[in-house]
């Protein structure tokens, strides 16, 4: 009786906990991908009136088919392997219709038998940060190097003994400041850039692979896939203007 006592209370305090935590998504399926413990900005996100409206359902009920199956592949890794999928940075369509970007990660919950029985999904909005923020944390001369050099190959250890930082210091400052870690952030630039060049040129993608510092197209078309959950060639003929 106080085993189930102290479980619901952990379980209570855990969606509260996340439910006060702003541009933080949490969600708890199970083993058949239904949705068991949702916070309101999940809720919010997904553009529902309450939590109600999604426990018991799943990811193909809300989110395209494509999209929907990514995240029942990613589950599916998770519960098979009982390893867990950590800070994929991933691109969205947030509900007024901008792009925006979060970190993904999600874990397996075992039972006693070391049984994957459940996959708690945590995602974090990434923000962008103000010049005064920047200047405030010293990196707005960092973030102006990389996206002048993206055609390079902006090795972090490099980039830390350029201005005079370890690569602790500098990491520590990115995540403060990004949530990213500097390997993270040239990696959202590089790719940010992609997509600019896929909507406003004519560049082939072996150009734009290129010019954005990836190692051949092949290396960009699976990078931009398991970011944006599409093809470059897809999305440059979804959107461009």
């Amino acid at each position: 009786m106080l085993e189930k006592i102290v479980d619901n209370f952990a379980e209570n305090f855990i969606e509260s906990l996340f439910d006060s935590m702003a541009g933080v998504v949490y969600c708890v399926k199970d083993r058949q991908g239904r949705y068991q413990t949702v916070n309101q900005a999940f809720v919010e996100r997904l553009d529902v009136d309450t939590k109600s409206d999604v426990v018991g359902k799943k990811a193909n009920d809300f989110f395209p088919r494509d999209l929907a199956s990514v995240y029942d592949s990613q589950d599916e890794y998770v519960f098979s392997k009982g390893l867990p999928i950590q800070d994929q940075l991933e691109r969205i369509t947030k509900r007024d219709g901008s792009m925006g970007w979060f970190l993904a990660s999600k874990f397996p919950i075992m039972d006693d038998n070391e049984q994957v029985v459940a996959v708690v999904g945590i995602s974090q909005d990434l923000h962008t940060p103000s010049d005064g923020d920047l200047e405030l944390s010293d990196l707005k001369v960092v973030v102006d190097y990389i996206k002048d050099h993206l055609d390079q190959p902006l090795r972090v250890e490099q980039l830390a003994e350029r201005f005079g930082w370890s690569q602790v210091l500098m990491d520590r400052r990115m995540k403060r400041v990004f949530r990213l870690s500097t390997k993270k952030f040239i990696m959202k630039c590089r790719l940010e850039e992609t997509v600019r060049r896929l909507i406003t040129t004519d560049e082939s993608l072996s150009e734009i692979a290129i010019a954005c510092g990836f190692s051949d197209q092949s290396a960009f078309s699976r990078q931009f896939r398991a970011t944006t959950n599409q093809t470059p060639l897809s999305y440059r003929k979804k959107h461009r203007v």
